[in-house]
Formats: structure tokens, sequence, C-alpha cells
């Protein structure tokens, strides 16, 4: 059974290319750009490598020499994790969900009023946000309520890849006005 098992861990086996800058695959791929299960053997060196994209790389290079195998394990960051990773990957957008009680209000964010769908439940999605960072939106609506103008505003932490929802409802208002008779 032992033979059995190593026969099939040395099937498995693929050497690795080395760089001085980064680790290459045979292929001239940089070996940070693949995950998984990657064996490669080439000449008297055989390499295994586990992980790569979301887990740490574990490597095992072993070279055979004529005083016996010499083995060399080593551990490279993930991909997500590395110093050289891109700062767009990693990166979510946050989704907000508005509702407002007039599906004709309108809807500022830090001042700036923005065009939405007319619907009493609104959807927002942030531009793409750094991981492990949050930021406090204000929001202002402005609505009708019975037979009342209502201005209120609500302050909305949101965070990378979460969903945060705000609800206007005339509860607090910071301004208000009745609305003029109408014929």
């Amino acid at each position: 059974m032992k033979k059995l098992h190593a026969v099939a861990v040395c099937s498995l086996l693929l050497p690795l290319a080395a760089n001085a800058d980064d680790l290459m695959m045979p292929d001239g791929q940089p070996l940070k750009y693949n995950g998984g299960l990657i064996i490669v053997r080439q000449g008297n060196q055989t390499t295994v490598s586990v992980g790569g994209v979301f887990l740490p790389r574990k490597v095992r290079v072993t070279t055979d020499t004529p005083a016996g195998p010499v083995v060399t394990r080593f551990t490279l960051p993930s991909y997500l994790h590395s110093p050289t990773t891109p700062e767009w990957l990693g990166t979510a957008p946050a989704m907000i969900q508005v509702d407002i009680p007039d599906s004709d209000g309108l809807l500022c964010i830090e001042g700036q009023q923005i065009a939405t769908e007319k619907s009493s439940r609104r959807y927002l999605q942030s531009p793409p946000l750094p991981p492990g960072s949050s930021f406090e939106l204000h929001l202002r609506a402005c609505f009708i309520v019975g037979d009342r103008v209502v201005v209120e505003d609500r302050q909305v932490l949101i965070r990378a890849g979460e969903h945060a929802s705000v609800t206007f409802d005339g509860s607090q208002p910071i301004a208000a006005a009745k609305l003029p008779n109408q014929p």
C-alpha cells in the first residue's frame, strides 16, 4: 500500500522553474495566478504546490542529489493577501436599500440629488470599496406624507460587500410644510 501511495504521489509531481523576481510556471505564467494543486517535474527537481488564490500556497521542492533527496518547504501568501495583489482585486461594492413612503420622492446622497427609479423601495450600489473599510453616508429624502412635504435625514454605515437599509417614514423630519389647498 505504501508503494502504491508513493507512486501516486510521485506521478503527480511537477518541476518548478524559478525566476529571480517571481516564481514561474513552465509555460511562463507566474505561479501566483494559479490556484489549487500544481505538480511540476523538471530535471532533478520535483515541486508540489497546494493553495494559491484564497489560501496560502504551500510549496515543497524535492531535489535529487547524489547524497539523496533534499527537501525544501516554504509558504507563500495567497494571491488575495499578497502585497503585490492589485488594489481593485478584493474590493466590493456596498448595497443600500432605501424605503421611502412616496414613490415620487427625491433622494440625495452627501448633498447630491441622485436619479433613481420611481419606487417606494430603491436599491443603490456604491463604487467598489476596499475590504474591511467602512464609510458613513448622509442621505436626505424629500417626500409627501398625507398633506405635508417632509424633508428627513438619515446616516447609514456601508462596508464592502455588505447590505445596508435605510427607512424614511417622516417620523424625524428636519423640515415639514403643509401643502397648499388644491381645487
